[in-house]
């Protein structure tokens, strides 16, 4: 074998054996993990500020974000609406009327919407329309669940704000 060969295979071995050693010890020496962690979270900071080095700053002035707090997921005996996952998309719908009526340059929902449970929604607007209520305050809170939990309202909502972007999942079914 010639000793360009030798040389090859006994760096490519030497290589292995260090990166082994390596992948071994980040995993089971902390002191190197977060030593190599340390170096990689500057990498990337470094690597961040790179990217936006000619990118012009702007306010945060020209920013609005609309937090879900705490008190937005308290339990409803406590005054909030419970938990996010359970608010009808009605609501998050309203909240597109609302802030495209300020003419925004876009909105964007960082939050997944599954597929929301409608039963309650559609046993009301069933029975609503096969036994419509003849109590006039009863018909006035009736149309106003209906009002404010149609689940079309997000989508309506959204497309006629044409300035409205939602954060996509893929999931393999």
């Amino acid at each position: 074998m010639s000793d360009l060969l030798k040389r090859l295979g006994i760096g490519a071995g030497i290589g292995i054996v260090v990166a082994i050693l390596i992948g071994w010890g980040t995993y089971e020496i902390y002191f190197l993990k977060s030593v190599l962690d340390g170096y990689e979270f500057l990498s990337y900071d470094g690597r961040m500020r790179s990217r936006t080095e000619d990118v012009e700053q702007m306010s945060i002035d020209d920013v609005v974000i609309i937090d879900i707090d705490n008190n937005s997921v308290a339990p409803p005996e406590e005054g909030g609406l419970g938990n996010y996952y359970d608010w009808p998309h009605a609501y998050h719908g309203q909240l597109i009327n609302t802030v495209t009526s300020g003419n925004p340059s876009a909105l964007l929902f960082d939050i997944i919407f599954d597929q929301e449970n409608t039963f309650n929604f559609e046993l009301v607007n069933a029975l609503n329309a096969n036994n419509a209520p003849t109590d006039e305050s009863l018909a006035e809170v009736t149309g106003q669940f209906l009002s404010s939990n149609d689940p079309q309202l997000i989508l309506e909502a959204t497309y006629n704000s044409q300035k409205t972007y939602h954060a996509l999942v893929f999931e393999q079914e």
